[in-house]
């Protein structure tokens, strides 16, 4: 296989897909968290929350990104 093998490439995107849905989730979970905090009287953490899931919205047009790659690479455009 060369360095530049397809399928290879392919399966380093996939890899890095599945990293991004599991920070994606990471941020998710701790949005969670925090809610629950504001809602126990915690103080506000509106900031924080924003932070997350703008992140998460982020982290998910980068996954997008990824997906279209692997498209055009299994169709041969790139």
């Amino acid at each position: 296989m060369s360095p530049n093998d397809p399928h290879r490439e392919i399966a380093q995107l996939e890899k890095e897909i599945e990293d991004l849905r599991r920070e994606q989730a990471e941020c998710a979970s701790r949005v969670q968290e925090l809610l629950a905090a504001e809602a126990a009287g915690e103080g506000s953490r509106a900031a924080e929350i924003h932070q997350l899931k703008q992140r998460k919205m982020m982290l998910g047009t980068q996954m997008q990104h990824l997906r279209a790659k692997i498209g055009a690479m299994k169709l041969g455009i790139i």
